[in-house]
């Protein structure tokens, strides 16, 4: 299988990385480097430098035949997204909604959201499971629930195959 990687060059899209390399997968880092370092990526993978807010560069990379994307190219920090929810806004939903786009526009039917488990805000009950209300307590929190819907759509109008995974810490305690 291709599959490329978005923000692959980070410390999850790094491990990602590793584990489809490891199965013998055809693995593409797109990456802008703002959070991600060069030195993390693994020898076997091909690396192409964009931003998701080029849609030039994100098309022209999307078009060389990949079988799924994983989408992991998000700001995270919940507190900052409270104070600038432009940057989130921008990056987090419009960067998103171009790799969407990008995807049913070359074919891509499979895509892997990295969301979070701040789409669900305070627990009503425990331990959370996949029915839990959606109710964000941050602007980040939002802007991972906004790009699930937006793939809910594109499933539907598209055919786009996802999943999203909200996981609460990807590593620690």
């Amino acid at each position: 299988m291709r599959v490329l990687l978005f923000g692959g060059a980070g410390y999850i899209g790094t491990h990602v990385a590793l584990a489809f390399v490891n199965r013998g997968d055809t693995v593409g880092i797109y990456d802008n480097l703002s959070s991600g370092f060069k030195e993390n990526l693994l020898p076997e993978t091909l690396f192409y430098q964009g931003d998701i807010l080029d849609t030039t560069r994100l098309n022209e990379v999307l078009s060389l035949g990949w079988d799924a994307v994983v989408h992991l190219a998000a700001f995270k920090a919940a507190g900052e997204s409270m104070t600038n929810p432009a940057k989130y806004s921008i990056n987090n939903i419009t960067g998103s909604l171009n790799i969407i786009i990008g995807c049913t526009n070359n074919n891509i039917q499979n895509f892997v959201l990295s969301s979070s488990a701040a789409v669900y805000g305070e627990p009503t009950y425990v331990p959370i499971d996949e029915n839990h209300p959606t109710n964000p307590e941050n602007y980040y929190g939002y802007t991972k629930l906004a790009i699930e819907r937006h793939l809910e759509w594109f499933s539907k109008l598209k055919g786009l195959h996802y999943a999203s995974l909200r996981y609460f810490n990807a590593a620690g305690y």
